[in-house]
């Protein structure tokens, strides 16, 4: 998709710089997946959870060695926004 020359700006690369919630999206992914026998799990469906939940969720962005002081979201709401996100992939799945 992307590579590293499309993240430097005078010769500083900002690749690093990551939503603080990608992580938890994913961890609640992991977590929570599992338990919806009717999620095919392909890669496009993973993919459309992933986004989706990131979508819902306000971004908090910050670079390596970054102090969080405020968070937003718990744990739980994380995992509501991903369970909303799984379920609208089942009902509406972007492949045959």
């Amino acid at each position: 998709m992307h590579n590293e020359k499309d993240y430097n700006i005078s010769g500083i690369n900002l690749s690093e710089i990551r939503n603080y919630y990608e992580v938890h999206v994913i961890k609640q992914m992991k977590k929570l997946l599992p338990e919806f026998p009717d999620f095919d799990q392909c890669q496009l469906c993973i993919e459309d959870v992933y986004a989706l939940s990131l979508s819902r969720i306000p971004s908090v962005y910050a670079q390596n060695g970054s102090i969080i002081l405020h968070k937003e979201l718990t744990d739980e709401d994380v995992a509501d926004i991903v369970k909303y996100a799984i379920y609208q992939v089942i009902g509406r799945p972007r492949h045959n």
